[in-house]
């Protein structure tokens, strides 16, 4: 989960939230001492992947930013211009 909060630049704090799970339990399982609960996990999965990262299972587990879809969530973050 790090990593994949690292390409998109926010803390433990601002993903907790977004997934609506406690920030402790976020900590508490990115530094290895705690195991998330299935609905947790999906929660904060859910949140990463709307926010464009992907989860990769080539020659390891990895994380990348999709670009596109990056941008289409800030895209939908941003006020609806009059025009």
């Amino acid at each position: 989960m790090a990593a994949a909060r690292e390409l998109l630049g926010i803390t433990q704090s601002e993903l907790a939230k977004a997934a609506g799970i406690a920030w402790h339990t976020l900590q508490r399982f990115e530094a290895g001492t705690a195991e998330l609960r299935r609905s947790s996990l999906e929660k904060i999965e859910g949140e990463l992947h709307r926010r464009g990262i992907e989860f990769t299972n080539g020659d390891g587990t990895g994380v990348r930013l999709n670009h596109r879809k990056a941008e289409e969530y800030a895209r939908s973050l941003a006020p609806a211009r009059n025009e």
